[in-house]
């Protein structure tokens, strides 16, 4: 069976952007810990969802959790 990696998504609800970072399966809680500073940051963005989804692949959760990848563009999320 293939390790389950965690991706951190930001997504825009009006633009239909998201950003991506992935982050290892051992890294669970740095995507957690990656999520809650974006969500202090962008506090007031309402057009804007922060979630961590864990799944084998980026494609996998493509098709899973389409709503978030529907839009114009996805992008990696620089390592902060």
């Amino acid at each position: 069976m293939k390790a389950l990696k965690h991706f951190l998504l930001v997504y825009n609800r009006r633009s239909g952007e998201t950003d991506v970072r992935e982050f290892a399966s051992s890294e669970g809680r740095d995507a957690l810990r990656a999520r809650f500073q974006l969500e202090r940051e962008l506090r007031g963005h309402d057009d804007t969802e922060i979630v961590v989804l864990t799944g084998a692949s980026l494609a996998s959760l493509r098709k899973t959790h389409s709503r978030y990848f529907g839009g114009a563009t996805d992008r990696a999320l620089s390592a902060a």
